[in-house]
């Protein structure tokens, strides 16, 4: 087992670069990724490109995948559940104060970056489209047109994290997900203490890992709907007189 974990520590920070793209650059949403690569304006991982291009290719894949390793929420969510840790005093081994939380942010950091290198990887070689909505792909039979209601949007979001449309007009199993959630629960084991180095606490620590993916899904299908019910509530959807 020991190898898994050096294998997840070395893939949990590869460095991608971005190829630079001039903001008067025109892209064609139905344009094709191989259509683009014989292009001399070929167009890069500005946010036009990324949320517009049927098909996006492992390098726009790399852009995605860097893009989303130092973000906000990110931070925002190992220093919230590290602090969780910090007042369960989880793992009792490790001190409180300064020292501890730095432990215990690391390690959710750490265990995010593990699940998304995963993920990366995994769902690259899978042929899966990492975006939660990914526009329709011309010429495929099955494009997945957006639900409405409550429930049918709830169960779209659901499924995601389990089944997946692919870039080759095909759908399948999310293995991505899977291996980004064991991915994220057994890179502790380079480092926590001997009561929490066990495999049962890496599936343990995967499950909730998989948790998170079904959140997100959830937050990802609904969180226009969520901040249009909170400018109402503020006033800030009202038209000015």
């Amino acid at each position: 087992m020991r190898w898994l974990t050096l294998l997840l520590l070395v893939c949990s920070g590869p460095g991608f670069g971005q190829s630079a793209v001039g903001t008067s650059q025109q892209v064609n949403p139905s344009t094709t990724v191989e259509s683009t690569n014989e292009s001399p304006l070929r167009p890069g991982c500005d946010d036009y490109t990324m949320n517009n291009l049927p098909t996006l290719g492992f390098s726009r894949k790399t852009c995605y995948y860097r893009d989303h390793l130092l973000t906000g929420s990110a931070l925002f969510g190992a220093a919230f559940f590290g602090a969780i840790a910090q007042w369960r005093d989880d793992p009792s081994e490790w001190p409180q104060g300064a020292d501890g939380f730095g432990r215990r942010f690391g390690t959710r950091y750490t265990q995010g970056l593990a699940k998304s290198t995963g993920s990366f990887l995994i769902g690259a070689l899978n042929h899966e489209d990492p975006r939660p909505h990914p526009p329709p792909i011309p010429g495929c039979s099955h494009n997945h047109i957006p639900k409405s209601g409550f429930w049918p949007r709830t169960g779209d979001a659901l499924l995601a994290t389990v089944w997946t449309h692919r870039d080759n007009c095909t759908d399948g199993v999310a293995i991505s997900h899977f291996a980004g959630a064991l991915s994220s629960g057994f890179i502790g084991m380079a480092w926590m203490p001997d009561r929490s180095n066990t495999i049962g606490e890496a599936f343990a620590r995967s499950g909730t890992a998989f948790g998170g993916d079904v959140a997100a899904s959830l937050f990802s299908e609904f969180q226009g709907d969520l901040f249009g019910f909170i400018s109402r509530i503020f006033g800030k959807g009202k038209p000015k007189p």
